[in-house]
């Protein structure tokens, strides 16, 4: 409990600020400190910032934040618990940023106090849902303030159970247990220990996409921490540019500190699981694949993507069809054909959502060195045995990498998917249904030493580069990239075609001093790509 003397316990301020003009010229960050309960007269480190270096600006951030807040919602470099919150991000790149001090918010007004007060200081910040980013920095700041949602994992149902709000340190395991006993679901992620912050306002793929769309897509309205430190909420009828700018357009306009998802009915169990191929029954599996993205409206409730691996040691090609459908239907007509090619494993079962998610939340374990990288195409089946052969070919250069697990995941955004997308108001993607089919690649690549990072990332670069120009050589070339698998190579926000105009007015009108571009740096910025330089 805070009992410090330069807090007092107002309420937060409940003027509605004009939507035309969100942020005065003249905001003062000290007066919305005191609103939020802290008068910076009465810590002596925030006194003469202007005179200090980053560094000495961060020291006084985290001594301050630890003032305001106690020690149990701050850790320090020296405390075992700030190894435990570093060891808990999934890739070893992300593990290698060490932040200055851990913040642990409670609320939603804490979380406006470290905007605040990073503002007031200049150091740099992060915020952490799930950690599963690859690339370093991504939600993690070296020598700034890194923010962890542990203490903010509240799921509330609403009494009509048709919304969840849903606090951001939940990863989609907890949230799918939690309405499982109530015959419910959401649309979201697919792997257990995936954070719901990072996954939905990037889009977030479901099983469920066909049906639904993506997770940006079912949200009702969000609860955001703006620059300027005010509390909103962002719906269709509220700050609906607000709204629309974070169903896919990333980090870049506040923190959401609350997700009100749309509910849906969903039973114990619906049907799962996977079928393994060796080369031989490659081509029957690309032809399945294609055809169930060609007419995954005859039949929505099904969902599928097709991982191609090497298995480095015995160089064995393998693909594997991920296959859901959302009822508890044990051989459903719709995966027909995937049944009758020959299978070397077939894991396919009746069990439940939380379930499959620990599954393939098996295949990505923490620790290790991790890439991700993504590009897009038209759909056809000549495409696919390309994006076959191609990644096979650069996957066997690197196969002498030490600790190397390579692959690809083939997706399909449908074009019910797409449809789906134009739902209250449409979101940021700037994706339509004329544009479908879209083949969608998702290369994940895991190795053990850094030595190796530059020779991992250049093949990684060759495919995707090599898919772009055979793409544009067939005149199917599609610019969309998915942010939730871009490498921070990849500028994300400018491949939205039309949207990126609109996503950078929306920044401009909510955060006029772009302290979500300079003081929040992590992740897809609207400047463009992380890391200027493609290997």
């Amino acid at each position: 409990m805070r009992t410090s003397s330069f807090i007092s316990f107002g309420l937060m301020p409940t003027a509605i600020i004009a939507q035309d003009v969100f942020e005065p010229v003249e905001f003062n960050v000290a007066e919305a400190l005191l609103d939020n309960g802290v008068n910076i007269s009465a810590i002596p480190e925030l006194s003469g910032l202007g005179a200090r270096s980053h560094l000495s600006s961060c020291s006084i951030t985290c001594v301050s934040l630890k003032a305001i807040f106690g020690d149990a919602q701050v850790e320090t470099q020296e405390e075992p618990a700030y190894e435990t919150v570093i060891n808990y991000f999934w890739s070893a790149q992300q593990q290698d940023v060490k932040p200055y001090c851990i913040f642990k918010p409670e609320k939603a007004v804490d979380v406006s106090t470290l905007v605040l007060l990073s503002r007031l200081t200049k150091c740099p910040f992060a915020v952490r849902s799930g950690g599963h980013a690859a690339f370093a920095g991504a939600s993690s700041v070296d020598g700034g303030v890194t923010v962890t949602f542990e203490k903010m994992k509240r799921i509330k149902l609403s009494a009509d159970k048709k919304i969840v709000a849903v606090e951001p340190g939940n990863l989609w395991y907890d949230i799918y247990t939690s309405l499982q006993n109530e015959s419910l679901a959401v649309v979201g992620g697919r792997v257990a220990a995936i954070g719901i912050g990072g996954l939905t306002t990037g889009g977030g793929i479901s099983y469920f996409a066909n049906q639904y769309g993506w997770a940006c897509d079912n949200v009702a309205s969000f609860e955001v921490v703006t620059a300027s430190g005010v509390i909103v909420t962002a719906s269709p009828t509220t700050y609906s540019d607000l709204y629309w700018a974070l169903r896919g357009g990333g980090n870049n306009f506040g923190v959401v500190t609350k997700f009100n998802l749309e509910t849906f009915a969903h039973g114990p169990q619906m049907f799962g699981g996977q079928r393994r191929f060796f080369d031989t029954s490659f081509p029957a599996a690309i032809d399945a694949f294609v055809n169930l993205g060609v007419n995954s409206a005859d039949d929505p409730k099904a969902a599928q993507f097709i991982a191609i691996a090497l298995d480095a040691a015995s160089n064995t090609k393998v693909a594997i069809a991920e296959l859901q459908y959302a009822d508890p239907v044990a051989k459903p007509a719709v995966f027909e054909e995937y049944r009758n090619i020959e299978a070397f494993s077939d894991t396919t079962q009746l069990n439940t959502l939380a379930y499959f998610t620990q599954q393939l939340n098996i295949s990505n374990p923490k620790g290790y060195r991790e890439t991700y990288w993504t590009a897009s195409s038209q759909l056809d089946g000549q495409m696919v045995q390309f994006v076959f052969d191609l990644t096979f070919e650069e996957f066997t250069k690197i196969r002498d990498v030490q600790g190397i697990v390579p692959a690809n995941t083939l997706q399909i955004i449908t074009v019910p998917q797409l449809e789906q997308m134009q739902k209250k108001g449409g979101n940021a993607l700037g994706l339509q249904p004329a544009a479908g089919p879209i083949l969608l690649i998702n290369l994940s690549v895991r190795w053990a030493n850094t030595e190796d990072d530059a020779r991992v990332q250049q093949a990684n670069a060759n495919i995707i580069r090599r898919y772009r120009e055979e793409a544009a050589r067939r005149d199917m070339v599609n610019d969309y990239l998915y942010m939730n698998y871009a490498s921070q190579y990849q500028d994300v926000i400018n491949s939205y075609g039309k949207s990126t105009g609109k996503l950078k007015t929306v920044a401009n009108k909510y955060d006029p001093t772009q302290v979500f571009q300079t003081l929040q740096p992590g992740y897809f910025k609207l400047s463009g790509a992380p890391v200027a330089t493609i290997p």
